[in-house]
C-alpha cells in the first residue's frame, strides 16, 4: 500500500529516507518541517571589545539545523591567547540567534588562568556569540563575564548547546 506527501511518495513497505531539497523551500506554515542542514563551522575565542592574534591548535565546530533549531558542538584550543578584550565570547555560531529568551550552554574547561568551578555560556540575542561566565570557588553568588585576565595561551573549551536561529 503507498500514500502520498505531497513532493514525497513513500512506500509502506519500503521507506528509505526522507530527502530534503538543495536550496530550502520555506513554508509558511509553522507546522511544516521544511529545512534539515548538517554543516561545520568555526569557533574563536574572542572578546566583546575586540579579538586579535589568537592562534589556535584546534578549532572544531559541527552542527546540525532543523528548521530554526540549531544543535551544535565545538571544540576550540588556544595556542596563543593574543588580544582580547572585554568580555570573554565563542564567536562564530553558524546561524544568527533569533529567540530573545537566550540559551544557556554548559562548558568543559582546560587550562584557564583564573581556577573556576563553574563556568557557562549565553547565546546572545540576534547574535552569533556566547558570553562566557564563570564562578570562581570564593564567590559568593552567581557566574560573573570571564574576561582576558582569566584565560591563557592554552585555555580550551568544549561545548554542547542548542539554540534557535533568527530564520
Amino acid at each position: 500500500m503507498s500514500f502520498h506527501i505531497p513532493g514525497i511518495t513513500h512506500d509502506r513497505t519500503a521507506i528509505e529516507a526522507i530527502k530534503f531539497a538543495a536550496t530550502q523551500v520555506a513554508s509558511s506554515d509553522a507546522n511544516t518541517l521544511d529545512d534539515y542542514e548538517e554543516g561545520s563551522w568555526t569557533p574563536v575565542i574572542g572578546g566583546s571589545g575586540g579579538t586579535s592574534g589568537q592562534t589556535y591548535s584546534s578549532q572544531l565546530g559541527r552542527y546540525v539545523k532543523i528548521v530554526k533549531l540549531v544543535i551544535f558542538q565545538a571544540y576550540v584550543a588556544l595556542t596563543f591567547e593574543g588580544t582580547i578584550t572585554g568580555n570573554v565570547q565563542i564567536q562564530g555560531l553558524p546561524f544568527t540567534e533569533g529567540d530573545a529568551n537566550f540559551a544557556c550552554v554548559p562548558f568543559n574547561w582546560q587550562a584557564l588562568a583564573t581556577s573556576m568551578v563553574n563556568v557557562v555560556g549565553r547565546v546572545e540575542s540576534s547574535t552569533t556569540v556566547i558570553t562566557v561566565f564563570g564562578l570562581t570557588a570564593g564567590a559568593i553568588s552567581s557566574e560573573t563575564n570571564m574576561t582576558a585576565t582569566d584565560i591563557g595561551n592554552t585555555t580550551a573549551f568544549m561545548i554542547s548547546g542548542s539554540y534557535r536561529a533568527s530564520a
